[in-house]
């Protein structure tokens, strides 16, 4: 008769034992998933600069703009109204906003010169240079696959050319090259 107690009390410390075990990892493995994916997003231009791409891809810019709210900008003021920040360059002050409620729909303004918008859902990123009429067109993984010029009324896409390619190197360096140049 004593056994059978002893055998219960057994039997509960091994369910508590398995439970507290199960409970644990489910949790550790939450915490370290977590963390990793939090790291992926802090240090995304650092994977982005060092890791081997397709050529053609402009994958710091993907990494910039897709994580924009994880990454250090320097200079950065964040009392921008509707949510965004605004930084001080030495060309100027440009202002990354973020759109409604999605954190993925991002603004770039760079005082009337450009406008950089990233918008998932459209498929892709775009770079609006009010100084002259084109519009830089990238596909979501930084392709730059068209130009286009809208001075009339009907807009014109062109393939890009390598004069458009160095031309976009220097207009997307303007608008994240302070970020990238600190990490």
């Amino acid at each position: 008769m004593v056994q059978e107690p002893m055998e219960k009390v057994k039997k509960k410390r091994k369910v508590l034992i398995i439970t507290f075990s199960v409970c644990f990892t489910v949790n550790l493995s939450l915490v370290v998933l977590f963390q990793g994916w939090v790291n992926l997003g802090k240090y995304s231009v650092y994977y982005a600069q060092h890791l081997p791409h397709k050529v053609g891809t402009n994958r710091v810019m993907v990494a910039v703009f897709n994580n924009l709210d994880a990454i250090y900008i320097p200079n950065a003021n964040y009392n921008v109204p509707f949510g965004g920040v605004r930084v001080k360059t030495s060309e100027g002050d440009i202002e990354y906003r973020f759109e409604g409620l999605k954190i993925n729909d991002i603004s770039v303004f760079k005082k009337g010169e450009l406008s950089f918008s990233l918008k998932p859902e459209a498929g892709g990123l775009d770079l609006i240079d009010f100084v002259t009429p084109y519009t830089y067109n990238f596909n979501s993984k930084g392709e730059f696959i068209s130009v286009t010029y809208s001075e009339e009324t009907t807009p014109k896409t062109i393939k890009p050319t390598l004069q458009y390619i160095i031309i976009v190197k220097e207009k997307l360096n303007e608008m994240y090259g302070f970020i990238v140049s600190h990490r």
